[in-house]
């Protein structure tokens, strides 16, 4: 904190200079720089290195560094005289295939050659990385942005020792720089010795790193979260991965990507890749995989590729990490986020490779797994409408158009329905939908709010028929407004939660499961609570 209030107190001071000065040039340079300190300062109050935005490839964006110019000016000032009267060599081997350093300066680039160096680990937020050197030799470069002084988060600590075990385990040499070397750079390094051996003590990881350079230091608070996380069994290298891919899933979007995504995980997993034929699908390749003890297995297709994988991983330690390619990809929306419906492929890589993870329910509807809907009605007929051609012809403007005819239908069924233990009760509606899990745009899912597919309980919602059309529009808007607000109006829609549901109706039901069309007399839908480790956007 002292960092913040430190660079707060010289911004205000400036401000009061650029006040006083008569001259409007000298005034804008002490705004300038005041402005600059002011962003800092923001920075480490609410600690986030994001303020940055300091990319992988360790550059910081035009538009985020006009405001840093002088701050940045002065840190490579600052920078370059410590380590002039640095009383350690800038670059220093800790042991066979590991180096530590200070800041790397293009005059760097011969001692990293003569090194046998081919990988550099910054974990700095406050300056540019070496973007083009590193380009030019042909050398990988990774930044995990961290406040000086401060420490990475769980997953960006986790994206780097993997990355460092990845590069040594390829017999790479890599070299872990901060500004000085001294501290930041220092943490990640013991953290990935003390991963390669829980029972090394911490202290005597950094009198192993001490003695050859002696500068380096932890603070008190990097010393206790060190020590925290090797006690918590944290630093772990997790990197055994085994990619589930479904070559004809949604546009055949595998063909295209397929480079890019094993080219992205490669440098983080030890990434075994397998495709699903006619012959043999996603649960088969599953079960087979699991038995090896992967870390993760990722599942990239559409909802039904995620479904086959999942089933195998339910109420197991190995994580599901999801590639949406599909049409729809409803379950990576729930947990990724609305931007999956625009890079998908880009931001589920940046999800794997960071490994945040949450537990979620699962479901079962007639024995199978349920990961987000059983539906009757609406959204079975919009389902069974959008068939496969449609969706290859036009994406996801199938469901709406099966949406839309559906809706002119308008058809209602008397459904028997048991909710846990209660009595049975008779319910006339045109949809029912048992939900674990749904995107905001199922709207049809939305009574409650967005189903929570963390709190142990199935969402329940259903819809009173009526033959004007305008009752029905005014029931899809109160589900959108509940969706937006998270709140239930009852007014023409209807929810409720239970861990089990029965319903029958007049004959053979037709149905709808995560996208798929089925029938039965009699569907039984029960929730599995906390039974699939998912890889997800930070909460």
């Amino acid at each position: 904190m002292w960092a913040a209030i430190s660079y707060l107190l010289l911004a205000l001071l400036l401000i009061f200079i650029g006040w006083e000065v008569n001259s409007v040039y000298f005034a804008i340079v002490f705004y300038w720089t005041a402005l600059s300190l002011l962003l800092v300062s923001t920075a480490y109050i609410f600690n986030t290195a994001k303020i940055f935005r300091k990319r992988e490839n360790g550059v910081i964006p035009f538009y985020i560094r006009w405001a840093f110019v002088p701050f940045l000016f002065g840190v490579q000032i600052y920078n370059a005289w410590s380590r002039k009267r640095d009383k350690v060599p800038p670059i220093q081997q800790i042991n066979e295939n590991l180096f530590l350093a200070c800041r790397l300066f293009p005059s760097d680039i011969d001692t990293l050659k003569d090194n046998g160096i081919t990988a550099i680990l910054d974990v700095t937020c406050e300056f540019d990385g070496l973007e083009w050197s590193s380009t030019q030799e042909n050398i990988n470069y990774l930044n995990i942005p961290v406040l000086d002084h401060s420490i990475p988060t769980h997953s960006q600590l986790n994206q780097a020792i993997n990355w460092i075990h990845h590069h040594i385990k390829e017999d790479h040499r890599v070299v872990v720089h901060c500004a000085l070397g001294r501290g930041r750079s220092v943490f990640v390094m013991a953290a990935y010795l003390l991963s390669q051996n829980k029972n090394a003590d911490v202290h005597e990881v950094l009198a192993q790193i001490k003695e050859t350079r002696e500068t380096a230091n932890l603070n008190k608070h990097q010393l206790r979260h060190l020590a925290k996380r090797h006690k918590k069994g944290e630093l772990l290298i997790k990197n055994k991965a085994v990619l589930i891919a479904n070559p004809v899933s949604g546009t055949r979007l595998w063909e295209e990507k397929e480079h890019l995504i094993v080219a992205r995980l490669s440098d983080y997993y030890d990434l075994k890749v397998l495709t699903t034929t006619k012959e043999v699908n996603g649960i088969e390749l599953a079960k087979q995989e699991i038995a090896q003890n992967p870390d993760i297995i990722i599942a990239c297709g559409g909802d039904g590729t995620v479904a086959e994988v999942a089933s195998v991983l339910v109420n197991t330690q190995c994580k599901l990490g999801i590639i949406p390619m599909g049409t729809a990809n409803a379950l990576a929306h729930v947990l990724m986020g609305i931007t999956s419906k625009f890079i998908p492929v880009e931001q589920a890589c940046d999800l794997i490779i960071d490994g945040q993870t949450s537990i979620i329910d699962t479901a079962y509807c007639n024995n199978e797994l349920v990961l987000l809907l059983a539906g009757i009605g609406f959204e079975q007929s919009m389902i069974e409408k959008a068939d496969r051609e449609s969706k290859n012809k036009s994406g996801q403007l199938a469901y709406l158009n099966g949406f839309f005819e559906a809706f002119g239908e308008q058809k209602s069924q008397l459904l028997k329905v048991k909710l846990d233990d209660n009595e049975p009760k008779e319910i006339c509606t045109n949809s029912f939908i048992v939900a674990n899990a749904a995107p905001f745009t199922t709207l049809l899912a939305q009574g409650g709010g967005q189903p929570d597919h963390s709190d142990g309980l199935l969402d329940i919602n259903w819809l009173t028929p009526n033959n004007e059309d305008s009752t029905t529009v005014l029931s899809i808007a109160e589900l959108m407004f509940s969706s937006l607000t998270q709140t239930h109006l009852a007014i023409n829609s209807h929810h409720t939660n239970a861990k089990r549901v029965e319903v029958t109706g007049e004959g053979e039901l037709k149905y709808v499961l995560d996208g798929e069309v089925k029938t039965a007399q009699k569907l039984v839908v029960t929730i599995e609570p906390a039974s699939l480790n998912v890889i997800c956007k930070e909460q």
